[in-house]
């Protein structure tokens, strides 16, 4: 979430990444929190999220573990989670958000016009 390199675990087809180590160093630092609240949630690489995905959804990641483990680590598991999953549902909605905008945009176009049109009939019938 916060860009941080993993580090190369095993060899051959054992080969995992692993962010623990270097996120200790570069995330786990006395600003997490301010640097969590001020996430741009919005703009999160494609790539981020689907990377994320199957680590979020593996037993290890499972809350009993990491609640067992640290109530920190199971806290910033459920704040990415959470980013994941708003990133999902603003797939779905900022499509409607822009159609929703285009609706207005063409809504205010008819009214106008049709103000214009009464304005003229009113002339008429003056």
């Amino acid at each position: 979430m916060f860009g941080v390199a993993p580090r190369t675990v095993g060899t051959g087809k054992d080969k995992t990444k692993d962010y623990w180590e270097p996120a200790k160093k570069q995330v786990l630092t006395a600003d997490l929190l301010k640097r969590c609240t001020t996430f741009d949630k919005d703009n999160i690489p494609p790539a981020t999220i689907e990377e994320l995905k199957p680590i979020i959804n593996s037993d290890e990641y499972d809350d009993k573990l990491l609640k067992n483990a640290s109530n920190a680590a199971w806290g910033l598991a459920k704040w990415i989670r959470a980013m994941v999953q708003y990133d999902d549902a603003m797939k779905v909605v900022r499509p409607k958000q822009a159609e929703l905008k285009e609706a207005k945009e063409s809504s205010a176009a008819a009214q106008a016009l049709w103000d214009e049109a009464l304005e003229k009939l009113k002339k008429v019938e003056a």
